[in-house]
């Protein structure tokens, strides 16, 4: 072995560094398994192996020749060979003696040949067996015993019965209301807020007094101020009435002909429902840190805050409507906190105390969405039983809105607020209603709901170290007006290329301005009366 790691020394010799270390071109493999001592041990043993195997062969054949029962005749192949191989005296095959044709034949054993006297070698020690590798893990425990199952009987009866038939129920219930746009039916709990509800009546001329345009489909724009107030100015200063509201008792606000306009709504009786509330404000402030708002959704007419909008949109120079679009990193961020569970139940409510105090309205909206979605099946909905087309998460973290009005929704519908945050409602964070003359108490996790198109709305100041977010819902009143018009842009359903009015008739023509005059007059007959209200309640319980 010496003499061929020298040869191969020789052949590629070592490389030497300045520092006198040495190294070769060749990697090294370091194989426990190698052993190139036993190869050659196992190389030389098999080479005397057979060596030893030839002259046990060659006297096997001498036995075979000489045994008394092979007769043969002798033939010059028998005639002794001069050939220097061992294996020359070995028979060649034959075919059986005819004499003996049904002698069996004999088997023979062959001698033992003897062995050759091998080269002295060491003994060699015996190979150690290498110690196995102790597990990383101890071994399973060993399975338990079944268990004994024999007086074991289950119960199935009528209970367990009658809830798996409640829950098909409202499995179905469910998958109704999520397929399709329809108007929920009033439950006995929505009776029982109807029947705690108050009203707080306010002296408005809805008929006469509101900024709708002819079509009554949007209010008319004006421009909004940006300065903030507190509740202390709005009060003493502008002689407004505070409406010290607890945030959980249901409040209509009425109008001197008796119409329920706007809704103080509340929460859920959950006792839960603060911390669905507090988890929905953190998710919103967490959020917030992922997304860069443009300097027009950061500063805008509603206040010095960052918002952002999804879902379905129509008007501002859309040719027809659509989802909202954004970048892949908002997309992200919109569609995380639309499916928060937190969220979904946020508008859930929202959208169940509008059932619940305008049924007919909801019903149009209803309608409405229906149609509309069934024509374009790429719009998406944000929560599967929600009434509103879109809707506005303001980041904050200080949502503190300047005087505005919402011009681009429906008139006589309705944008549901829910308020959230870190804020003292007794010392700020009101909802103040300009036509109203009213500063409403606001309190994190409460929702309210307001024509917002045409009542002008702010909230007071906060203090500097609070925080308030707040999550709107609403539909655009383009919407409202593609649908009618038969799923056409407004020019297009009035004039069909400068030939729409030229086609009508006078009798036509009349009835459709009338239409249009008539519009709003007869959309505040949607707003329920008290009245209607209790009474509808007092039928359900």
């Amino acid at each position: 072995m010496e003499k061929l790691f020298n040869s191969f020394k020789e052949c590629f010799p070592f490389r030497t560094t300045r520092t006198g270390a040495k190294y070769s071109a060749f990697y090294s493999v370091n194989n426990p398994a190698f052993d190139l001592d036993q190869l050659y041990a196992n190389a030389i043993a098999s080479q005397d192996q057979d060596e030893a195997d030839v002259p046990a062969a060659d006297a096997a054949a001498t036995a075979f020749a000489d045994h008394p029962q092979h007769d043969r005749a002798p033939s010059a192949e028998d005639a002794p060979s001069n050939h220097s191989s061992p294996l020359s005296s070995l028979p060649s095959s034959r075919a059986p003696s005819p004499h003996r044709p049904s002698d069996p034949p004999v088997a023979l054993e062959p001698p033992i040949a003897a062995k050759r006297k091998r080269p002295s070698q060491k003994p060699k020690a015996p190979k150690k067996k290498k110690a196995l590798a102790k597990p990383l893990y101890p071994p399973p425990p060993p399975p338990a015993p079944s268990p004994d199952l024999s007086g074991y009987h289950p119960i199935v009866g009528g209970a367990s019965q009658a809830k798996k038939r409640r829950s098909r129920t409202n499995r179905a219930k469910n998958a109704r209301r999520s397929d399709g746009w329809i108007a929920p039916e009033l439950r006995p709990v929505d009776a029982r807020h109807l029947e705690r509800a108050k009203e707080e009546e306010v002296n408005v001329d809805l008929l006469n007094d509101m900024p709708v345009t002819s079509t009554a489909f949007t209010a008319k724009r004006e421009d909004g101020e940006t300065k903030l107030y507190t509740r202390e100015e709005l009060v003493n200063k502008h002689g407004m009435r505070y409406c010290e509201w607890d945030g959980e008792t249901p409040t209509g606000i009425v109008s001197p002909d008796g119409r329920t306009f706007a809704v103080l709504a509340g929460k859920p009786k959950d006792p839960e429902w603060d911390s669905v509330a507090e988890s929905l404000a953190e998710s919103i402030a967490a959020a917030a840190d992922h997304i860069t708002f443009p300097s027009a959704a950061k500063d805008h007419r509603r206040g010095k805050f960052g918002a952002q909008a999804q879902g379905v949109s129509h008007g501002g120079g859309q040719t027809e409507p659509a989802n909202l679009k954004h970048t892949v990193a908002l997309t992200a961020v919109l569609a995380y906190l639309v499916a928060l569970p937190a969220m979904i139940r946020v508008a859930h409510f929202a959208s169940s105390a509008f059932a619940c105090w305008a049924p007919r309205l909801f019903a149009y909206y209803a309608q409405t969405m229906l149609t509309l979605f069934t024509f374009d099946p790429s719009l998406e909905r944000n929560f599967p039983r929600s009434i509103f087309a879109c809707l506005t998460i303001n980041f904050g973290p200080r949502t503190v809105t300047y005087r505005h009005r919402d011009f681009g929704n429906l008139p006589f519908g309705w944008c549901a607020i829910t308020a959230l945050g870190k804020f003292n409602p007794d010392l700020g964070g009101d909802l103040v209603l300009w036509e109203c003359g009213l500063v409403v108490r606001f309190p994190p996790g409460s929702t309210v709901l307001i024509p917002s198109a045409i009542i002008n709305h702010s909230n007071t100041v906060i203090g500097r170290e609070e925080t308030r977010y707040s999550v709107t819902q609403y539909s655009s009143g383009a919407l409202f007006r593609w649908v009618e018009h038969g799923c056409m842009l407004d020019d297009k359903y009035c004039m069909l290329d400068d030939k729409y009015y030229a086609s009508l008739s006078c009798k036509d023509l009349l009835a459709a301005e009338e239409a249009n005059e008539a519009r709003w007059k007869n959309s505040m007959q949607m707003w329920s009366t008290m009245d209607e209200l209790k009474a509808r309640a007092r039928d359900i319980s």
